[in-house]
């Protein structure tokens, strides 16, 4: 059920030979013949400056809205309610849709970058050893340590498998003596 509109000064309703109505901008509703009776610019009831809008139904809807059952004002704002709802629900999924994408493409470069560093510290250990332990009058094989991460070797390469002499001819030696040998 709609507000009931009457006049704040002289409570007359809507009737057929309707007198029209005004709201001020102080919130009290003064019908025509009222508002005539007053001062320009001023309210009847409270005696303060204000402007007035006639009331029509071309009024805009928020002002309407202020004269509209609760319970039309319940449904017409569940459906806008239900509607902005929906749209950021829509809204919130295609960034999560997004965000999920580019964790999926950050994963796969953290896959490629881990397994590119695996492969390079596969190479290192040849490169990080000091010593390398072998007799030149016996063909032990070649024990090189290899780096170890959780218990288990990082390389699977099987240095026991390669003579001295296989290691030797692999390894670069220039004509340049070594400086800590003396000539």
């Amino acid at each position: 059920m709609a507000v009931p509109v009457f006049c704040n000064v002289c409570f007359c309703e809507p009737c057929k030979p309707t007198p029209r109505f005004s709201l001020t901008s102080c919130g009290h509703v003064i019908c025509e013949i009222c508002l005539q009776k007053g001062k320009k610019d001023e309210c009847l009831i409270c005696r303060t400056p204000c402007h007035t809008l006639l009331l029509s139904k071309q009024t805009n809807p928020d002002i309407q809205s202020l004269f509209m059952g609760i319970d039309m004002l319940c449904k017409k704002y569940s459906e806008e309610i239900t509607q902005i709802s929906e749209f950021q629900e829509k809204h919130r999924k295609h960034l999560l849709a997004y965000h999920r994408q580019k964790t999926v493409k950050l994963e796969e470069s953290l896959k490629k970058v881990t397994q590119q560093m695996h492969q390079i510290q596969c190479m290192k250990p040849f490169e990080q050893t000091t010593q390398l332990p072998f007799s030149s009058t016996s063909r032990n094989p070649l024990s090189i340590p290899l780096r170890k991460q959780n218990g288990y070797s990082s390389c699977s390469l099987h240095p026991g498998h390669l003579s001295t002499s296989e290691i030797t001819e692999s390894m670069e030696i220039g004509p340049v003596p070594s400086p800590m040998r003396k000539v």
